[in-house]
């Protein structure tokens, strides 16, 4: 996955509203794909953390850390929308803990929400003690990735299909990271057609709260951010 900003996608960092190069010539509108389960672009990658991966204290290199998920959710938004992605945006990351070299370290990702040509993907970042079988939660980041056809063009994704409730609690939450976004960028009122409703839930319930990441499907403790051990950056 190249995640290098393709030319003429200035505007396009919030992942959202018309997109020049999204109608091919002569005006025609591109038909939209059929929307697909959230579910199905889920992806899950596991390394072990190596010395010529870390800095002098032992931790993994929070660049690293940042490459992988980076291709972890490229490769999430590829599934789901069966095409070349790039990255046009990422949310702020913060390293919770240190991943020691020796240690295992999970990246999953799963694509949260689709406006017209781009995608928002959760990703989250684990550290696993091979040993113990500890697992904790060290990262959370929300990329947005924009997909391109044959010319290298923004073109339409399918619709994302929330079926679970964490699912659709997400794909609230990541309607309104879309609205905050545009409200930065001064470009609140040009967001691109919603891509659906989402199954089920009211968008507009205060109850609909910004939760804690999953814990790997492979199971272990999560160990959540709040109180225990300091925030620990990786490089």
């Amino acid at each position: 996955m190249d995640d290098r900003q393709p030319q003429g996608m200035e505007g396009e960092g919030s992942g959202e509203g018309p997109v020049a190069g999204a109608e091919p010539p002569g005006g025609r509108e591109l038909p939209v794909p059929p929307a697909r389960p959230a579910r199905e672009s889920r992806v899950e990658m596991t390394e072990l953390v190596l010395p010529n991966d870390a800095n002098p204290l032992g931790n993994i290199l929070g660049g690293k850390v940042m490459h992988l998920m980076d291709i972890a959710g490229a490769l999430a938004a590829a599934r789901h929308s069966r095409r070349v992605c790039v990255t046009a945006s990422v949310d702020r990351i913060d390293f919770l803990h240190p991943i020691r070299v020796g240690e295992a370290i999970l990246v999953e990702a799963q694509v949260t929400d689709a406006g017209r040509t781009s995608m928002e993907v959760r990703v989250n970042v684990y550290s696993e003690n091979l040993r113990t079988g500890q697992r904790r939660h060290t990262a959370t980041a929300f990329f947005t990735f924009v997909a391109l056809d044959e010319h290298g063009r923004p073109t339409p994704v399918p619709a994302v299909i929330a079926e679970t409730p964490d699912e659709q609690r997400l794909q609230i939450e990541a309607r309104r990271r879309r609205q905050a976004r545009l409200a930065r960028a001064g470009r609140v009122g040009t967001a691109e057609p919603e891509a659906g409703p989402p199954a089920g839930g009211d968008p507009s319930d205060p109850a609909a709260s910004v939760g804690a990441p999953d814990p790997p499907s492979g199971g272990g403790t999560f160990d959540p951010p709040a109180g225990g051990d300091t925030p620990g950056p990786q490089a």
